[in-house]
């Protein structure tokens, strides 16, 4: 079994024309080396939120994922709100559920963060974090523990624990996570899986 890291994008959302006409939007710019890309979007076809989700979707195919999402030309409230919810790694769905903004998981695709249709959308950024945190709690126990420890380390494994943390976000899985960064730690210090575990 090959074990994929991914590498994380910063995207920049904007409006604009789409070369091919039969497409709500279009991933441009993908520059690995400094980890950014640009999505532009049909509005006519597509709002911004169904815009990220396509991309990152298409992104995810190729071995990317997404970790901020900048909208650009945008108002600042709507623009604050997919910034924060990006960084927890979830999609926004603006118009979506009744009663008041909640984060969903599904098992076929990454948790999504639902805004009533006319909701305020500050005050939707305002209650991301504890509607995260009320239906991802082994996702956010496992965020503070690895916070613990970078606290802990002074440093020296910040950069792998940034991944773990980006791939628990991502995945909303810490226990396969640790799993598949175990096993590909294992691999790059060159032992079987068997030896991993008793070590």
């Amino acid at each position: 079994m090959t074990i994929t890291i991914p590498w994380d994008l910063t995207l920049t959302v904007r409006r604009g024309s789409v070369a091919s006409p039969d497409k709500a939007a279009e991933i441009r710019d993908v520059r690995r080396t400094d980890g950014t890309a640009t999505l532009v979007y049909d509005r006519h076809l597509a709002n911004p939120g169904t815009a990220v989700w396509l991309a990152r979707y298409s992104l995810r195919q190729h071995g990317y994922t997404v970790r901020e999402v900048i909208l650009d030309g945008m108002g600042p409230d709507i623009t604050a709100l997919f910034r924060e919810a990006s960084r927890l790694r979830l999609d926004v769905e603006l118009g979506s559920g009744s009663g008041v903004p909640r984060v969903v998981t599904r098992d076929d695709s990454p948790a999504s963060y639902l805004v009533p249709k006319g909701w305020d959308l500050a005050d939707a950024a305002d209650r991301l974090p504890d509607a995260h945190a009320a239906a991802r709690p082994k996702v956010v126990r496992a965020l503070r523990m690895i916070a613990e420890e970078k606290g802990k380390s002074g440093g020296i494994i910040d950069r792998a624990l940034d991944v773990a943390v980006g791939m628990i976000l991502e995945t909303g899985d810490p226990d396969r996570v640790w799993d598949t960064l175990t096993r590909a730690l294992g691999r790059a210090l060159g032992r079987d899986e068997s030896e991993w575990a008793t070590a």
